[in-house]
């Protein structure tokens, strides 16, 4: 019997590493920021859990909010939680999977990556919580609530193990630059299971402790960001356009390679676009493909 390949990269250190797993710190939080700097701050101000990196990524492009993220970073240096905060300003916004990739291999050497959503803050323990799950080597993802799907779990705030990025792969960065790159994920993990015989990935669907999605505690907050939804278009009805129409390309995508029933989670048989001979890891980054869904940023 074929061992499990997180097993058979032994030499790679960071794989069932128990003393780097254990530590009592959450190694990576990551997120990515396009338009309104604000709800990041009130998400540095909800860390109550020591954090061994945390990178904010610029995927403004335009420049538009480089000196409020360089402004908000230094305010916050002493933060008693946080012992590397830093903000990476990027040229160009490369869509969320290729936001979310950057965020890993910046950091590769760690054991795992929590990853959330610019306007999440976290509740009182939500944090502590995530690194305690995270002690168990068997657990492979850990989402912050169930969600809305059954067995999708929900992508506002997630928590990814290195092994399981060894097996599944990156996220595809033809879903750009946002919509189904959360789905076409969860597809490789379902298929893995299906057909390839290997032990289920263990993820935990929710914890017991809360997030907030979409502003601070203030009614005022949650009301202002509930009545423009989706942060990147706010104000901008030529953007809100561009990404219906890429989430329109997406959806087309994700038919291709998973079949007509991916709504359903049931993939392709056989593998990414039916073809048994390709790795659930396979995606080639089609760049006119990605270049006509540039929203401008």
């Amino acid at each position: 019997m074929k061992e499990d390949p997180a097993i058979e990269h032994e030499n790679v250190h960071t794989y069932y590493d128990n003393k780097r797993s254990a530590e009592n710190k959450i190694p990576v939080l990551g997120t990515l920021v396009v338009r309104q700097p604000k709800w990041v701050r009130q998400q540095i101000e909800s860390v109550d859990f020591p954090v061994k990196n945390y990178i904010i990524f610029n995927n403004n492009g335009k420049g538009e909010i480089t000196e409020e993220l360089d402004k908000l970073v230094a305010e916050h240096q002493d933060n008693k939680f946080i012992d590397n905060l830093q903000v990476c300003h990027l040229p160009c916004n490369i869509g969320i999977a290729g936001g979310w990739n950057l965020i890993i291999k910046s950091f590769m050497m760690e054991p795992y990556w929590l990853i959330a959503n610019d306007d999440v803050s976290f509740g009182s323990g939500f944090l502590a919580e995530m690194c305690d799950k995270a002690k168990d080597q068997e657990v492979g993802m850990i989402h912050g609530f169930e969600g809305d799907f059954t067995g999708i779990g929900s992508w506002n705030v997630f928590l990814l193990k290195d092994w399981v990025v060894q097996q599944i792969g990156l996220f595809d960065e033809n879903f750009y630059p946002a919509y189904c790159e959360d789905s076409d994920y969860i597809m490789r993990i379902f298929l893995r299971e299906r057909n390839i015989g290997g032990s289920p990935i263990k993820r935990i669907m929710s914890l017991d402790s809360t997030y907030f999605h979409g502003g601070g505690d203030s009614k005022q907050d949650k009301d202002e960001y509930y009545e423009y939804g989706m942060q990147t278009s706010q104000g901008d009805n030529e953007i809100r356009r561009k990404l219906e129409f890429s989430n329109v390309i997406n959806f087309e995508y994700m038919e291709q390679k998973w079949g007509p029933w991916w709504r359903t989670c049931w993939p392709w048989g056989n593998g990414p676009f039916d073809n048994k001979d390709l790795p659930l890891s396979h995606t080639t980054y089609d760049l006119q493909f990605v270049r006509k869904k540039n929203t401008g940023f």
